[in-house]
C-alpha cells in the first residue's frame, strides 16, 4: 500500500514533528500489517519534497521491508545505501536490518542505539525508523520502545477495525517512559469499513426487498458524502 505524501494525516504528522523540532522519528504499531512501512515511506517522501537530507532506518527484525540495491563501493564515510520498498519499489537512502549478530545486540541497547541516531544525524537532515510491533517481542527484535527512547519522537499506527482497545493499552505501557516523547497516532483506516458499507451490507441482508430495489438504494447510499465517513 502506497499512502500519497500529500495525504492530510502525513501531513499532520509532517508539521507536529517539525513543530516539535524533531530531527529522528520512531514509526511503530502494535501488530504486525497495521500499516508502519507505509508511514515510514510517506514521510520520508514528504521530508524530501521539503528539502530535507533523510535517512530511512528499517529496524523492523520481524519483517524487514527494505532491500538495499545499491551497487556502488562502500564508503565509510558516508552512511546510507540506496535502498528498496520490497513490494512498492519506493526508493530511499536508507540502512537495512543488521545482517549480524553483534550489530542487533548493539542496537538492542539504548545507549548505543542513541548513539547511532547521533551519529545519522551528523549527515542527514532527519532520520526516520522502521520498527518492530511494540506486541511482538522475542530474542530476535529490536524493541520497538528501544527505538523510540533513542529517537526525538514516536507516532503509534493503529489499525482501525483491527487493533484491540486491550493491545492498544499494552502497547501505551510499553512505551509508557520518560524517555520516549509520544508525538501522537496515526489511524489507518484501510480494513475498515465506512458507514455507507456497513449499511449496504445490512441491506443486503433484507432479501425480501427486490434486488433491484437494493441495488438502486445501495447506489445511493455509496455515493453519499456524509456517509463516506468509516463506522
Amino acid at each position: 500500500m502506497i499512502i500519497p505524501a500529500t495525504h492530510t494525516e502525513i501531513e499532520q504528522i509532517y508539521l507536529a514533528a517539525e513543530m516539535s523540532e524533531c530531527r529522528s522519528l520512531c514509526i511503530t504499531a502494535c501488530q504486525s500489517g497495521d500499516g508502519v512501512t507505509s508511514v515510514v515511506a510517506a514521510l520520508a517522501e514528504r521530508y524530501l519534497l521539503a528539502g530535507h537530507r533523510t535517512l530511512v532506518v528499517d529496524l523492523n527484525t520481524f519483517h524487514p521491508a527494505f532491500e538495499c540495491i545499491d551497487i556502488a563501493p562502500s564508503d565509510d564515510d558516508n552512511l546510507g545505501l540506496l535502498v528498496e520498498h520490497a513490494s512498492t519499489h519506493q526508493m530511499f537512502t536508507g540502512l537495512t536490518v543488521p545482517n549480524n549478530q553483534s550489530a542487533l545486540l548493539a542496537y538492542k541497547d539504548p545507549a548505543q542505539l542513541q548513539n547511532a541516531v547521533t551519529q545519522w544525524l551528523t549527515q542527514y537532515d532527519r532520520v526516520i525508523c522502521d520498527t518492530s510491533p511494540l506486541l511482538h517481542i522475542n530474542r530476535g527484535n529490536i524493541p520497538a520502545q528501544v527505538v523510540a527512547s533513542a529517537c526525538d519522537q514516536t507516532a503509534l499506527v493503529i489499525m482501525g477495525g483491527k487493533t484491540s482497545s486491550g493491545q492498544l493499552e499494552k502497547a501505551m505501557q510499553l512505551i509508557d517512559n520518560p524517555s520516549i516523547s509520544l508525538l501522537g497516532s496515526v489511524l489507518n483506516l484501510k480494513q475498515q469499513a465506512t458507514l455507507a458499507q456497513e449499511m449496504v451490507r445490512e441491506l443486503n441482508r433484507l432479501k425480501f426487498i427486490p434486488k433491484s430495489w437494493r441495488d438502486k438504494w445501495a447506489s445511493k447510499i455509496l455515493t453519499n458524502e456524509f456517509l463516506a465517513q468509516s463506522a
